[in-house]
C-alpha cells in the first residue's frame, strides 16, 4: 500500500460531525471526475475512498448509490449519480442554479472546521502524496485553471500555499516543501500519517548528517594517508643518502617517528613526542625534512 492511500484510508476512518459533514462532500464532489447537473462521477483506485463517499451521500443528501469496480491488476472503483432528481438535490442544495459558474461556493463554509472538511474531501477524491522516503509532495488535481486557483485561494486563507502547473489537459496545484505538506495533512487530520512522514524526515535528516560526517573524515583519513607517504619517502630518501644522520637532533627525532608509524597523523606523532612537541612543531619539522629532501638532486 502507497503513503497516499494510507493517508486516504486514514482520513476514511474520522467520520464527519454532523455540522461538517455536507462540507467534507461537498469537497468530495467537487474533486470528482465530473460534477455538474447532466453528471456526477467519481472516480478511485481506493476501495475506502469509494464506500466513504457513498456514505457521505447517504447521511448528507439523503442518496443511495452503489460502487462498480473493474480492472484486474489496478482496480478502479466508480460511483456514478444515475439520477436527474438525484443529481439536481445535490446542486441546488449546495447552492447551484442551472446557469450558475460551478466555483466553489464559501458561503457553504459557515460552520467550523468546514473548510478543513471540504479540502479533506477533496483530497479524497483528487489528491496524492508521495512517499516521504522518495519526496515530499502533495498534489490535487483539476479540470479548469479556475478551480486550480480558488483552491489555492482558499487554502492561502488558512495560511497554506500551493503552486499551480498544468501538467496535459488538467490543473495541478502543489507544495514540494515538506513543512507545507506537514501542515496540510494535519490540517486535513491525518494526524497518524503526519507524525510517520516527520520521523521518515527525522531519519532521512539523521542518515544524511551521518553520511556527510563520514564522507569528511574518509576525505581527512585519505589526505593524512598521501601525506604520510610523502613525507615517509622524503625521510627515506635522506637516510638512504647518508644525510639524515647529519641534520639536527631535532629533526632526526621526527623524522625516525614517522618512519616508525607511517599510518598515523601528525597529532598522534606530537603525542608521541619524548620533547613534547605540538602538532604544529611536528608540521614545522616536517616541512624542513622535506625541503632538504627536495633539494637533493
Amino acid at each position: 500500500m502507497s503513503f497516499s492511500t494510507d493517508v486516504k484510508n486514514e482520513l476514511c476512518s474520522v467520520s464527519a460531525s454532523r455540522t461538517v459533514a455536507e462540507a467534507e462532500c461537498y469537497g468530495m464532489l467537487f474533486g470528482c471526475r465530473s460534477f455538474s447537473f447532466d453528471k456526477i462521477f467519481f472516480q478511485t483506485g481506493n476501495r475506502e475512498t469509494a464506500e466513504h463517499f457513498i456514505n457521505l451521500l447517504r447521511h448528507t443528501f439523503d442518496i443511495t448509490a452503489s460502487v462498480s469496480s473493474g480492472g484486474d491488476k489496478k482496480p478502479t472503483y466508480r460511483v456514478c449519480i444515475e439520477s436527474d432528481i438525484d443529481r439536481k438535490r445535490i446542486m441546488y442544495r449546495l447552492g447551484y442554479s442551472v446557469d450558475s459558474e460551478l466555483v466553489i461556493k464559501t458561503d457553504r463554509f459557515k460552520a467550523e472546521g468546514s473548510v478543513k472538511a471540504f479540502v479533506k474531501g477533496v483530497f479524497l477524491a483528487a489528491g496524492n502524496v508521495s512517499d516521504p522516503e522518495k519526496e515530499y509532495r502533495i498534489d490535487f488535481s483539476f479540470k479548469t485553471s479556475i478551480d486550480a486557483e480558488q483552491f489555492v485561494n482558499l487554502l492561502s486563507s488558512k495560511g497554506i500555499n500551493l503552486s499551480i502547473c498544468k501538467r496535459d489537459s488538467r490543473y495541478i496545484t502543489y507544495t514540494k516543501n515538506s513543512t507545507t505538506v506537514e501542515d496540510l495533512l494535519t490540517f486535513m487530520g491525518a494526524g497518524t500519517e503526519t507524525l510517520n512522514l516527520i520521523g521518515v524526515k527525522i531519519y532521512k535528516n539523521v542518515r544524511n548528517k551521518l553520511n556527510r560526517q563520514n564522507n569528511c573524515e574518509t576525505s581527512n583519513i585519505l589526505k593524512t594517508a598521501n601525506a604520510a607517504y610523502i613525507q615517509t619517502k622524503a625521510i627515506e630518501k635522506l637516510k638512504n643518502t647518508g644525510k639524515l644522520a647529519a641534520l639536527p637532533e631535532e629533526l632526526v627525532e621526527v623524522a625516525n617517528l614517522r618512519l616508525q608509524n607511517p599510518e598515523m597523523s601528525l597529532s598522534e606523532l606530537s603525542r608521541l613526542s619524548k620533547t613534547k612537541l605540538t602538532r604544529s612543531g611536528i608540521n614545522h619539522r616536517m616541512k624542513k625534512l622535506l625541503e632538504i629532501s627536495d633539494s637533493i638532486k
